[in-house]
């Protein structure tokens, strides 16, 4: 069952995530560099890794949301 409730905060977090990007504008970025929330998500998970956390539902949903930002058409870090 942890593959079923992985799955379900998978989705969880993708539809969370594309709520709160639709609707609210907090942007991590200066005039150089763009902190996406893929990066921020991916961040986490390398500390969950090291600290070798195993709650599928964390790693469901942080695997959700950097899902839907990658699915964007722009996630450069560079700012053009």
């Amino acid at each position: 069952m942890e593959f079923a409730i992985y799955s379900i905060c998978i989705i969880t977090g993708f539809a969370i995530t594309r709520w709160v990007t639709e609707n609210f504008k907090f942007h991590v970025r200066n005039n150089k560099v763009w902190i996406h929330h893929w990066i921020i998500s991916l961040i986490f998970m390398a500390a969950l890794f090291v600290l070798k956390i195993e709650s599928e539902i964390v790693w469901g949903l942080l695997t959700g949301v950097a899902l839907e930002g990658l699915g964007r058409k722009n996630w450069s870090i560079l700012r053009k």
